[in-house]
């Protein structure tokens, strides 16, 4: 994807507008609690943690495990992938 893309080029800030772009248009079309919209949860608080944004990526993705956890199940891999974001933001 192209946030995706720019993120590894290390242009967070445009990857975050587009994360944040996208992220609403899945709440509007998918619903909140959608794995696609989690999943897109997950790549902003990537992109926010990419730019120092500690805090408020910690924030998301400890919000999107509890979305994953209740909506998903603990083994589902938006769960885990979340864990694994969170742990890796914690560190």
């Amino acid at each position: 994807n192209l946030a995706g893309a720019l993120d590894s080029q290390g242009k967070y800030a445009e990857a975050e507008v587009l994360q944040r772009q996208c992220l609403e248009t899945c709440k509007t079309k998918l619903g909140e609690t959608h794995p696609n919209t989690l999943s897109t949860i997950n790549n902003l608080a990537g992109a926010l943690d990419s730019q120092g944004k500690y805090a408020e990526a910690e924030v998301l993705q400890r919000q999107c495990l509890e979305t994953c956890k209740t909506k998903l199940g603990e083994t589902h891999p938006n769960t885990l992938s979340t864990i694994n974001n969170l742990a890796g933001a914690l560190d």
